[in-house]
């Protein structure tokens, strides 16, 4: 709704400012063409330049209100700096135009034109009328941050240069007698307002023109990049020299795409958040920017050999556990279980077992030797029952055992593979977890050695209150 309303704002004041150009434009070319005046007539062709791209600006502002769709995904607003080029095209050809005739004036054919109240009173009336036209687009402008109405504000303020000089050029000739001007200023002042005007007119195309193709050209202000790019590689998670961006401008609408890379082995919620944070710096910069983040995974310098060989087995699409990793002198030795379908063959998991290998000793540095335990694994559900004897076997095996104190069974399962047990035991919070592991590994040791027909322990740990 609020865009309607906007769009309606522009068109309102776009309507009357083509109607106050039609105007100017009739009045001048009549009385120019009345009293022979080269400058007024030069005003006249400007004032309907004007008007022609006044309509166009009119049209341009309706189509950049069109919202996006399939084959504009990034909006229509493009139209204005479309139609701020086509204005001043019209501009400059007729700055050409005016520049010959004035020049034959000039050169050729001087003489001066007959002048008259009504050729001041013309040029008051469109003083007038081009200050308060001028200055409703200018805020019109600062206020829908459109790029059209601000060419039509600068172009209408460079009207008013242009007809200060016209007015100066006819005082010129009114008072050549009161004066005692010599006559060849009299016979050339007319005209050299019009290339007053000219000029004026060939400083709008340069000014506003360039400024609409560097639009089209999709430039941006010069130090964009950098202060994005620093804002980027400022957020915590970032690697540093990843970030690559991208902004383009569709009217005053920003879209921005940024590239960087995270640390390997970071999940994709985290990659997520990171995205998000860095789209608010972005708009912290820019404002109402529209971005897209693409996060890549990334080395760094520092990254733990830990967390590279992890990123190699993702990258694989490779799942392993039970990582240990060594250092012997100056060789790393790596300890890992590679988890693989249980429906593979030997030969089949071996090939992966060599990728993955072959993939660490090439990233890591230094000397590097990797020890790879295949482990099958099946992702479908194993059958399993609860078989109450099994459960009080466990338990009376367990209250024989000095390191099950504090021990709670859980759960027994029987499998195809054999007793799957679970169990709880509680900890002291102040231990650490390097210790509490240990002490769990050394019931599970006891269990296996105990009940020989147990193929499975899980122990949740569990804090003492």
């Amino acid at each position: 709704m609020a865009n309607n309303r906007g769009s309606n704002s522009k068109e309102a004041i776009t309507t009357a400012s083509v109607v106050a150009s039609g105007t100017l434009a009739a009045l001048k070319l009549l009385v120019g063409w009345l009293s022979g005046s080269l400058g007024l007539l030069a005003e006249a062709a400007h004032s309907l330049l004007d008007l022609i791209s006044t309509v166009i600006t009119l049209l341009v502002v309706r189509v950049a209100a069109v919202p996006p769709d399939s084959n504009h995904p990034y909006g229509h607003e493009r139209a204005e700096q479309l139609g701020a080029l086509a204005g001043m095209t019209l501009l400059g050809g007729t700055g050409i135009l005016i520049l010959y005739h004035a020049f034959d004036t000039i050169f050729l054919h001087p003489g001066s034109p007959a002048v008259t109240v009504w050729s001041f009173a013309v040029l008051v009336v469109s003083l007038v009328v081009d200050f308060f036209r001028a200055r409703a687009l200018r805020r019109a402008a600062a206020s829908h941050e459109s790029s059209a109405l601000a060419s039509d504000a600068e172009h209408f303020g460079n009207d008013m240069l242009g007809a200060i000089s016209v007015l100066v050029g006819l005082g010129v000739v009114a008072l050549r007698h009161p004066l005692g001007l010599p006559e060849w200023l009299v016979t050339r002042a007319d005209a050299i307002a019009a290339l007053i005007v000219a000029g004026i007119a060939f400083r709008s195309v340069w000014v506003l023109g360039s400024k609409a193709v560097r639009a089209l050209m999709d430039d941006v202000p010069i130090g964009l990049t950098d202060r994005l790019k620093k804002r980027v590689e400022s957020v915590d998670g970032v690697v540093r020299g990843t970030v690559m961006i991208r902004t383009r401008f569709v009217g005053n609408r920003p879209f921005v795409e940024v590239k960087l890379g995270t640390v390997r082995g970071t999940s994709l919620e985290s990659a997520h958040q990171l995205s998000e944070v860095v789209e608010k710096e972005l708009s912290s910069e820019l404002g109402n920017a529209e971005a897209i983040v693409h996060v890549e995974p990334a080395t760094t310098p520092d990254e733990p050999r830990a967390a590279g060989v992890r990123a190699i087995a993702d990258r694989l699409g490779l799942r392993v556990h039970n990582l240990n990793i060594y250092l012997a002198a100056k060789e790393t030795l790596i300890e890992l279980d590679l988890e693989l379908p249980d429906s593979l063959t030997l030969a089949e998991a071996h090939r992966h077992s060599e990728t993955l290998e072959a993939a660490i000793m090439k990233e890591l540095p230094g000397p590097v030797l990797v020890t790879v335990h295949l482990e099958p694994r099946s992702d479908e559900p194993k059958p399993a029952v609860r078989h109450l004897p099994s459960t009080h076997r466990v338990e009376e095996a367990l209250s024989k055992l000095p390191e099950a104190r504090n021990v709670r069974v859980q759960d027994v399962l029987v499998t195809d593979e054999g007793l799957v047990v679970t169990l709880e035991k509680t900890f002291k919070g102040t231990n650490s977890l390097a210790q509490t592991h240990e002490l769990m590994a050394g019931l599970e040791r006891a269990i296996y050695s105990s009940i020989p027909d147990v193929v499975r322990v899980h122990v949740n740990p569990e804090i003492a209150p």
